[in-house]
């Protein structure tokens, strides 16, 4: 991506006679879209990447896929293990000192996943008050009654009521049998979950007329070899390209699942769920102020246990360029109080200048945090946060929109090569093409030609079904400012 943008060359030019139909690329992406359609999203995304940064991040990176159909399901692994709950006081609420006396006592859970001789306790920190199960567990009502003892030697030793009040939560340790048992512990197994989602259909059209259409510009785009090789568009098709691009990135962003909603036909528009809609789901926090604690302890939540520390935590925030203000002051807080001597080099370049014979320029700015544990956070600025022609909301601190203040956190890792996020296209879903007048996108219509109206102008319609599939939701989430 960095290639194209380096050697990107456009200018402006009068109409050449000598041009062909195949050298101009709205007729190479109608001959070919599967190849083409992806030379025109580095074109319009790598050009300037940070007005499309999840285009650019995703596309020709690996990081996209093609289905046949416009819905796509797929499975996710749960955790192998789970506690089980308790539903309620199997014994009789004048006992307030269970298990005393080295007797066993009753407890009712949700599941019978435990077998006798399975090692249980309610997940207190010193791991004290841990039962063996002495049963094989029975049916009762919606639950399951086991019956226990305490692992301890004492007479006096009991189990407090509380572990036994309706919603707590108890896991199994381990197994543990006598000489010459028979018994064996038991095994959870975790059933994957299917997930679906699905594109959305995006549409644009533009008119061109005889006079704009003579003007053109000269790019050049990279072949398959990677040698760059002059090609045209149309002038007035570069600034339709840029806001297709930008209204797909926003669709990426924004889109909101729904099939209730009709077109003009009477027939529903599919439209599936962005990345805001599919975080809903995620590590969701608002905060009033940002600090580094903030950020390390909320990645924490998305991390903890799940990940070891010291490798693959490593996350892209998305924000605003408020967002990365705020950013810069929280890391710069944490430098400034840590208590850690530390040698910055901020000055960083000398000037020239009449003042002084040794101008120097001072400043800096954090765009990346490396906490501790192996967590690793990077900036990404989004655009469209700071967009006011679709962001009206403003904070009233700051007087800038509040979803300059957003942070979207994506972990764009994967199993194996694979990627947690992907655009995912239609299978020959890219479509386009032109309705010609008195003027074609090839020039003015000479001689008895058919024409497809009678005005001195084309137009251009294009078309996709596409989305945005994040495998695991809960290895993202978002921080949203919200002022008491």
């Amino acid at each position: 991506m960095a290639n194209v943008e380096s050697r990107l060359i456009t200018r402006r030019m009068p109409w050449h006679a000598n041009m062909t139909e195949l050298n101009h690329l709205g007729a190479a992406l109608i001959t070919k879209p599967q190849i083409f359609e992806s030379k025109l999203t580095k074109l319009f995304t790598a050009y300037k990447y940070s007005d499309n940064p999840l285009t650019a991040t995703l596309a020709g990176a690996g990081k996209e896929r093609t289905s046949n159909t416009t819905e796509w399901e797929w499975s996710l692994r749960a955790a192998s293990t789970r506690p089980l709950v308790i539903l309620e006081n199997m014994e009789d609420v004048s006992n307030t000192r269970l298990g005393a006396g080295k007797v066993t006592f009753r407890i009712k859970l949700d599941e019978n996943w435990y077998t006798a001789g399975d090692i249980i306790h309610p997940g207190v920190s010193n791991k004290k008050f841990q039962c063996r199960i002495q049963e094989t567990p029975f049916r009762h009502g919606s639950g399951w009654v086991y019956t226990v003892r305490l692992m301890d030697d004492a007479f006096s030793a009991f189990l407090p009521l509380q572990y036994v009040a309706a919603g707590t939560q108890w896991a199994k340790l381990y197994s543990q049998y006598e000489e010459g048992g028979q018994q064996s512990g038991s095994t959870q197994y975790s059933l994957p979950i299917t997930l679906k989602n699905r594109m959305s259909r995006f549409r644009k059209e533009y008119q061109v007329t005889g006079d704009a259409a003579n003007e053109v510009l000269a790019v050049k785009i990279p072949d398959s070899n990677g040698v760059y090789q002059d090609s045209w568009i149309k002038y007035a098709e570069v600034e339709y390209w840029q806001q297709w691009y930008k209204e797909l990135e926003r669709g990426y962003w924004y889109s909101r699942s729904t099939s209730s909603v009709l077109g003009a036909n009477g027939r529903p528009i599919y439209s599936g769920p962005g990345i805001q809609e599919q975080l809903e789901d995620s590590h969701i926090y608002r905060y009033s102020h940002l600090s580094s604690t903030l950020i390390e302890e909320y990645l924490m939540d998305i991390f903890y246990s799940r990940v070891k520390p010291g490798s693959g935590r490593k996350v892209k925030a998305f924000t605003g360029e408020y967002g990365m203000l705020i950013f810069h002051r929280a890391i710069q807080d944490w430098m400034n109080k840590s208590g850690f001597i530390k040698n910055v080099e901020v000055f960083t370049d000398k000037v020239g200048s009449e003042l002084n014979a040794n101008s120097l320029v001072a400043g800096y700015q954090f765009v990346k945090y490396r906490m501790a544990n192996g967590a690793e956070l990077e900036l990404v600025h989004n655009p469209l946060y700071d967009d006011r022609d679709i962001n009206f909301e403003i904070d009233p601190v700051t007087g800038f929109p509040v979803e300059s203040m957003r942070f979207t956190f994506l972990d764009f890792s994967g199993e194996g090569t694979g990627s947690n996020l992907s655009l995912v296209n239609k299978n020959n879903g890219m479509a386009l093409g032109y309705v010609a007048g008195l003027q074609t996108p090839y020039g003015p219509v000479t001689g008895n030609k058919l024409m497809s109206h009678s005005g001195d102008y084309y137009e251009m319609t294009v078309k996709k079904q596409c989305g945005v599939h994040i495998e695991d939701v809960s290895r993202c989430g978002e921080l949203i400012l919200t002022r008491n």
